[in-house]
């Protein structure tokens, strides 16, 4: 009876781990949603993803972790911010591929849990109605710079960074015409040259 109970205790350990294999590491370890948090200058903002109101700034709220997601911030009297939510792929996606195969990996892509959302916190200046996207004269050029950052990195990254409403702020703010390519792309590579915000501001006006 005890050789039993002895033989039949390594057997249901091993399924436990096949079990664990199999749903995916990235799920388990990460979870198949992430905490992102959300401001606006000013302040009381609407936010949507994916078209579901999520709040008013400054708010934080767990999301699922979706690719091609898309967030806007709306407010009465100032013109709508909409940006992609950035995601990269979950490490832990790539170790679950070693150990879990490819059932396990594709488990994560199922539940969502292969993405991560990179960056997690976002901030964007809401230009008033009217204001023909130009920068607010009281507001400095380095401060705009550095809460856009994100938004302002994502559009360099892109094959059409002027199609951004950041970006092209930023471009009307330093007198640089848009149909300008050599100079829209020396902007570009500026911004991503530099992964700190402050760096980044700092390059972008001794540059320009």
């Amino acid at each position: 009876m005890k050789f039993g109970v002895g033989k039949a205790a390594p057997v249901a350990a091993v399924l436990l781990i096949v079990a664990g294999f199999s749903t995916g590491c990235a799920t388990i370890a990460s979870g198949t949603n992430q905490n992102v948090s959300f401001d606006s200058e000013p302040e009381g903002a609407t936010v949507r993803v994916a078209g579901k109101v999520i709040g008013q700034t400054p708010v934080s709220a767990r999301l699922d972790k979706k690719n091609d997601q898309t967030v806007s911030f709306e407010m009465e009297g100032y013109r709508t911010v909409s940006q992609s939510l950035a995601t990269k792929t979950d490490p832990w996606f790539f170790g679950n591929i070693i150990i879990g195969g490819l059932f396990g990996s594709t488990t994560d892509f199922a539940s969502g849990a292969i993405y991560e959302y990179s960056p997690d916190q976002y901030f964007v200046t809401l230009p008033p109605v009217g204001s023909a996207g130009i920068l607010d004269k009281n507001q400095s050029l380095e401060r705009f710079v550095v809460v856009t950052y994100g938004e302002l990195r994502s559009a360099a990254a892109t094959s059409r960074p002027t199609d951004d409403e950041s970006f092209s702020n930023l471009l009307a703010a330093l007198e640089i015409n848009a149909a300008n390519t050599d100079r829209v792309t020396e902007l570009a590579h500026t911004l991503l040259d530099h992964s700190n915000p402050v760096d980044g501001a700092n390059a972008v006006t001794a540059r320009f």
